[in-house]
C-alpha cells in the first residue's frame, strides 16, 4: 500500500511532509586559509621562503586548534593562487581567512577569489613574524614582516572596486594570542549567522496585545536573520498535554527534582504538579516539532488552558539546552537569545527595562518568571514561589526568583522600524546587591553613563521594552553581527 504523506497538523509527531525528520543542529564552519608570499623575493634572499612557509604554517596550525581549516599551502605564484581557489571551491568553504607572509600582489588573491562566491565572508589578517621592530635586522626580515602592507593594499582595492564590502580585519603577530582570540570571535559571528538559517522557531500564540514594538513580519525576519518561524496552534500543545495525562512518571520526577534543587516557598504540591505537567508537555512539543527556539504567549492563553504557568517548563528547556525560549510573542528576543548564547556561552536572561537607581547608577532588568538555574548565583538559594502575576490559572503556580552571578554583562535587542533594522548594544556590570524578595528573577546592572540620561537615550533610540542580557562583554561581536546583516548599530 502506498504511503500517504500528511502534514504535521494531523500526524501528531509522526513523520510528515512539512517537518524535518531530524532536528537541525548547529554546525562548525569549513574555513579556508589563503596564505600568500611573493616568489620574486625568494631569489633575492636565501632562506626567506623557508621562514615564510613556517610562519604561515604557524598560523594554520593555530587556527586548526579550534576550527576546521582547509590550508592548501603557501600561495606564491599565480598558478598556486588559482589552485588554492579551486580547492576552496571544491571543499565548499563557508569563510576565507587571508594573510600574507610577505607583501604579495593583490591580483594573486583575486585569482583565488574568482573561484568563490562574490559574497564569501572574509577575514583579512594583517600578520607579521615579529611583535616588535628589530632595529638590528636586515631587509630580509623587513620583507618577512611586510604582509600588512599587502593586506592593506588588498582591502584598499576592495573598497575601490566596491567588492567584498563586509570583510572583517584583524592585525597582530603570528604568535599574538589576542589576535587569534579576535579571529575566534569573528568566526563565531559567521558561524552563528550560518546556523540561524537552519533554526526553526515555534510560536504558540501571538504577540501580547498591543506591544507594537514586538509585532513582526515573518518574511522580513527570515529574510534578515534566517530562521523559519513556524506557527503552532495551541491545540497541538494541549493534545500533548492530554496524551501525557496526569500520571506520566516524568511529572512526578520533575516535581521531586524541583523540590530537591530549589527552595520552595508558599507552594503546594498540587501547584508544582500542574506546572510540571505543562512543563513536560512543552518539552515534548519542542522534541516533536524539532524546534530550536520556542516563543509562547502564556497570558490568558496557555495558562488558562493548562491552569498553570509556563515557567517551570521553560526553565527546564533552557537548563537542558533543548531550545532557546521566550514569552509574550517576542520572536526577535528569541533570536537574540540564541545569538548571545553563542557569543558568551551562557543562557541569556530574558528581562525588561524596569527601574533605575541613581545612587547605584544602575537599572533593574525584571524577568518573566523563568530562568536557567545553571546561571544563578551559587551562594544563594534559587527560589520557586507563587508566580508574581496570574494570567488565568486558579490558585498559585510556579515562578522563579533568582539572579545571575555578578560581573560584566551585555544587553541587546533588535527592532525593525520605518528606516530599516537596528540593533541595540549596551555593556554594563551586574552588581552584587542584596537579594530581593519579589517572586521574580531580576538583574541590577550598573551602566556607563548617568542612569537618567541612559533611560532618556534608550527612549530616544526607540527600542523594544525587553532586554536580552548575558554575562560577558561581547559588544564588538554584536557590532560585527549587525554589520554583516546590514543593520544599523545603536551603542548605549
Amino acid at each position: 500500500m502506498e504511503e500517504i504523506i500528511q502534514s504535521f497538523e494531523v500526524t501528531k509527531g509522526k513523520k510528515s511532509g512539512d517537518l524535518l525528520t531530524e532536528k537541525s543542529d548547529d554546525q562548525k564552519l569549513k574555513i579556508g586559509f589563503l596564505a600568500c608570499g611573493y616568489f620574486e623575493y625568494w631569489r633575492m634572499y636565501e632562506g626567506l621562503r623557508e621562514q615564510v612557509v613556517q610562519d604561515m604554517e604557524t598560523i594554520a596550525d593555530r587556527l586548526s586548534q579550534n576550527h576546521h581549516i582547509i590550508y592548501p599551502g603557501l600561495v606564491e605564484t599565480l598558478d598556486t593562487a588559482d589552485e588554492a581557489g579551486r580547492r576552496f571551491k571544491h571543499d565548499h568553504i563557508d569563510l576565507l581567512i587571508i594573510s600574507e607572509g610577505t607583501y604579495c600582489p593583490d591580483y594573486f588573491v583575486h585569482q583565488a577569489l574568482g573561484h568563490l562566491a562574490d559574497n564569501i565572508p572574509l577575514i583579512c589578517f594583517a600578520s607579521q613574524a615579529h611583535s616588535k621592530i628589530d632595529f638590528n635586522s636586515g631587509y630580509d626580515q623587513s620583507l618577512r614582516n611586510s604582509g600588512p602592507m599587502g593586506v592593506i593594499q588588498l582591502t584598499g582595492g576592495f573598497r575601490k572596486m566596491g567588492k567584498y564590502e563586509k570583510y572583517e580585519s584583524v592585525a597582530g603577530a603570528i604568535d599574538d594570542d589576542e589576535a587569534y582570540e579576535d579571529i575566534d570571535r569573528l568566526i563565531q559571528v559567521f558561524t552563528t549567522i550560518k546556523n540561524l538559517r537552519n533554526m526553526t522557531i515555534g510560536v504558540v500564540g501571538h504577540v501580547f496585545r498591543g506591544m507594537y514594538d514586538f509585532n513582526f513580519d515573518k518574511t522580513a525576519v527570515t529574510g534578515k536573520f534566517g530562521p523559519h518561524v513556524m506557527d503552532i496552534n495551541i491545540d497541538h500543545l494541549m493534545n500533548i498535554y492530554e496524551e501525557n495525562g496526569d500520571t506520566d512518571p516524568r511529572i512526578k520526577a520533575l516535581c521531586e527534582q524541583s523540590r530537591s534543587e530549589f527552595t520552595v516557598v508558599d507552594l503546594e504540591d498540587e501547584d508544582i504538579t500542574r506546572s510540571a505537567r505543562l512543563g513536560i508537555a512543552l518539552q515534548d512539543l519542542v522534541k516533536r516539532y524539532k524546534l530550536n527556539g520556542l516563543v509562547l504567549l502564556g497570558q490568558h492563553h496557555i495558562e488558562v488552558k493548562a491552569n498553570a504557568s509556563c515557567y517551570l517548563g521553560l526553565s527546564e528547556i533552557l537548563s537542558k539546552d533543548q531550545a532557546v525560549a521566550v514569552t509574550e510573542g517576542d520572536v526577535l528576543g528569541c533570536i537574540l537569545s540564541k545569538v548571545l548564547k553563542d557569543f558568551t556561552g551562557h543562557t541569556a536572561f530574558y528581562g525588561e527595562w524596569e527601574e533605575m537607581d541613581k545612587s547605584l547608577n544602575a537599572i533593574m532588568l525584571l524577568g518573566h518568571g523563568f530562568i536557567d538555574p545553571r546561571e544563578c548565583r551559587e551562594d544563594r538559594p534559587v527560589y520557586i514561589k507563587p508566580a508574581c502575576e496570574n494570567w488565568g490559572f486558579e490558585g498559585n503556580s510556579v515562578g522563579f526568583e533568582s539572579t545571575y552571578k555578578p560581573g560584566p554583562i551585555t544587553m541587546t535587542h533588535a527592532i525593525q522600524d520605518t528606516k530599516g533594522w537596528r540593533l541595540l548594544i549596551s555593556e554594563g556590570e551586574l552588581l552584587d546587591t542584596p537579594p530581593m524578595s519579589i517572586n521574580e528573577s531580576y538583574m541590577i546592572v550598573r551602566v556607563h553613563k548617568p542612569v537618567k540620561q541612559y533611560f532618556e537615550e534608550l527612549m530616544h533610540h526607540g527600542f523594544s521594552h525587553h532586554s536580552i542580557a548575558a554575562p560577558g562583554h561581547v559588544g564588538k561581536q554584536l557590532e560585527c553581527f549587525a554589520r554583516q546583516l546590514g543593520m544599523d548599530v545603536c551603542w548605549l
